[in-house]
């Protein structure tokens, strides 16, 4: 009976270990691909002296603005907090204005002198995963590569401007 009773204990304290073993590599795995960039742009240097980045992964939107040199703002928005994102380009550049569901929706955030193409780019990149996000679609399985083509097609409607 002691011996059954080891047994058990001993295969119980195996399963247990596993199961350790398997939740931290799944753990790892999720930070690992939250953390992959879907998307990144830098504001044009002529236009500003310390350029501003705007990076999209699987979760946020960053913003890191540089107010001087080693000097920046990072400011980190979950995409399920984004209401709205608008680009407004012309021929040559673009800005983004963010709403978000905690600041004055009359003072959005606004990243100004970004390249035409990377304003729209982050633009769909972003409406696409709030679309994703409305319809509950998955996309933890999607490669990082297969998830930017996704997210380009939700967002496209065929109204944007070229």
């Amino acid at each position: 009976m002691a011996t059954t009773n080891r047994t058990y204990l001993m295969h119980s304290l195996s399963r247990m270990a596993v199961n350790k073993a398997r939740s931290k590599d799944e753990l790892t795995e999720k930070v690992n691909t939250s953390q992959e960039i879907l998307a990144k742009a830098t504001t044009v240097f002529p236009l500003t002296l310390f350029p501003d980045t705007v990076t999209v992964d699987r979760t946020n939107l960053t913003i890191v603005h540089r107010q001087f040199y080693k000097m920046a703002v990072t400011v980190k928005i979950k995409i399920s907090d984004i209401l709205n994102i608008t680009a407004n380009t012309g021929p040559f550049f673009g800005s983004l204005r963010i709403m978000t569901s905690f600041v004055d929706k009359r003072s959005p955030y606004v990243v100004n002198y970004l390249k035409r193409e990377d304003a729209l780019r982050i633009n769909r990149v972003l409406q696409g995963y709030k679309i994703a996000l409305q319809q509950k679609i998955d996309t933890t399985p999607l490669s990082k590569e297969e998830l930017v083509k996704l997210l380009d097609r939700l967002s496209s409607d065929g109204t944007e401007a070229h």
